[in-house]
Order: structure tokens, then C-alpha cells, then sequence
């Protein structure tokens, strides 16, 4: 007698851009309130979700993005790892991929919010991917790593510094902070400042091909690409994010460029077009064959 599953399988979606494998891993998810998005209410919220055929529930996808090039082998983000009871399934998504975690050549951050960095650092505060260059904005690091900011934040922003922080020490020499430009060869860093000051995306590009990987542009897409003038209370700079939400937009309709996201909804990669004086999109489908 066959029992039935309990939990899904792990989540893998793999994408060729150029001669790039782009591998779109779900960490899994985190529950929040749509009282945290401002400049809507929530049945507003609730309604546009019922809108887009989705469950009403607030709860945000969380994934991590893997770039294999042939030659390296780069992960964007680290998921949530658990923090907070947020994700934590990377592991097992890399697994199925076939990559251990000391195959990891350098992982970029798009910022260091713990859904984001929560997967750096294991139990014992080791370093996770051991064999890998931590990369991220120089302002997103000065930001977290000042120590009187981190002194003088508020009481709920303490395990988020602390977290921060304790990554960005399992991972020592191997740290390195960017400007602007190649994060590595092929994946450049592009700042989209307003959710974090040193917010940023990536964009993976070969031959012909490219694409962005937005970081968090957006949390609840159904609400924030049709409706991008709402915010979240995690954003650092709410009108600065607004204005970088509606430029990305703006140049993701205009480029028709693939775009990745660690919340978009699994499976992860979407265009974005115009719909009247404002935006929509749509999902890429899943593929057998990498195309």
C-alpha cells in the first residue's frame, strides 16, 4: 500500500541564456501581512490576488538563482535558510541540481535582508559555501556592517544585523564588496537602490541573451507590478523604491528582457509588458528541454 507525499518536491527550473544554464532554485516560502504593504488596503491586496486566480493567503515565494557558464558555478542569493521559519529548502533544491555547496565558485547577493542571506552560514557559523567569494554592493555592506548603526537600530532589526553581520565574518578574506560593473565574468551588478541603500539585481548575460535577476523589486507581484506605487515596510527609502520599481518596469516591457526574482512565483521567471497606462506580465513556462 503506497502512502501519500507530505511535501513537495524540491523546485528546479532550468533556463538556457546563451550558453549559460540558469537554474531558478525555491528556497520554499515565508508568511507575512498584507497589512505591510502600504498605499493599498488589504482587501484591496486580497482581491487583486483573487483577480489573478491566486490563493488569497500572504505568503511570498523565496528562491535563489544558480548560474553554470561551464566554467563557474555562481549562486544569486542563499535563501532564507530557516530564519524565522523562512525557507530553508535550498539544500536539498541544490541537491537535485547536483551541486554541493563547495561546488559554489561565488555567491552575489542582491541584498542582505536574512530570506536573502539566511542560507550563508550553517548551525555551527561556518561559512556554507565554503569554496565561494561572498559579493555584494559596497553600500549594502557599509550599511550593515557599521557598527553604530547596528548598535542604535531598533530592537527588531537587531537579529537582522546580527545576522548580517555574523555572514559576513563566517566569509572573512573571501568578502568582496563591488561598485559597479562584472561581478564576475558575464553577471554584472546593477544598482536598484530603495528597498536596501545598496539594493541591487544581476544581470547574466551571453551572447545575444540576457537576464535579469531583479532581486526585490517586487514581493507580491500580482499587487506590485500592476500596482508599483505600493511599497513594503521592509523598504529602506519607500519613495526611492517606488521611483526604482516603475524605471525596471519601465525597461523590463521596453528590453522584453527575462526576468528572475527571488519572489516571484515559482517557477520564477516572467516578462514583463505594458498594460494600459501601467504594467503586467507574464510567466515563462516551464520547459523540458533547456531552450
Amino acid at each position: 500500500m503506497s502512502s501519500r507525499p507530505t511535501s513537495q518536491a524540491p523546485g528546479l527550473n532550468r533556463r538556457r541564456v546563451g550558453e549559460t544554464v540558469v537554474t531558478v532554485l525555491n528556497d520554499g516560502y515565508l508568511d507575512l501581512s498584507f497589512e505591510l504593504l502600504a498605499d493599498i488596503t488589504v482587501a484591496e491586496a486580497k482581491a487583486m490576488l483573487a483577480t489573478a486566480h491566486r490563493p488569497p493567503d500572504p505568503r511570498f515565494s523565496v528562491s535563489a538563482v544558480l548560474v553554470q557558464d561551464g566554467t563557474r558555478t555562481v549562486l544569486i542569493d542563499s535563501g532564507g535558510g530557516g530564519f524565522n521559519g523562512w525557507g530553508g529548502k535550498l539544500p536539498g533544491a541544490l541537491a537535485a541540481a547536483g551541486v554541493a555547496p563547495g561546488d559554489i565558485d561565488a555567491v552575489l547577493l542582491t541584498h542582505a535582508h536574512p530570506d536573502h542571506i539566511g542560507g550563508l552560514v550553517g548551525a555551527d557559523g561556518a561559512a556554507v559555501f565554503a569554496n565561494a567569494e561572498l559579493i555584494l554592493s559596497d553600500v549594502e555592506l557599509a550599511f550593515w556592517a557599521d557598527t553604530a548603526r547596528a548598535n542604535s537600530a531598533p530592537e527588531n532589526l537587531q537579529p537582522m544585523f546580527a545576522l548580517a553581520r555574523a555572514a559576513f565574518a563566517a566569509y572573512g578574506k573571501a568578502l568582496r564588496p563591488i561598485g559597479s560593473g562584472e561581478a564576475v565574468p558575464g553577471i554584472a551588478f546593477v544598482a536598484l537602490p530603495g528597498h536596501t541603500p545598496g539594493h541591487g539585481g544581476y544581470k547574466v548575460t551571453s551572447g545575444s541573451d540576457t537576464l535579469l535577476v531583479w532581486g526585490d523589486i517586487t514581493h507580491v507581484p500580482d499587487v506590485q507590478i500592476k500596482r508599483p506605487d505600493v511599497t513594503i515596510a521592509f523598504d529602506a527609502d519607500p519613495d526611492q523604491a517606488r521611483t526604482t520599481r516603475m524605471k525596471t518596469l519601465d525597461m523590463a516591457a521596453a528590453e522584453r528582457i527575462l526576468i528572475a526574482g527571488p519572489h516571484l512565483n515559482f517557477p520564477g521567471l516572467i516578462r514583463v509588458v505594458r498594460s494600459g497606462s501601467g504594467f503586467d506580465y507574464h510567466e515563462e513556462p516551464w520547459c523540458p528541454a533547456l531552450i
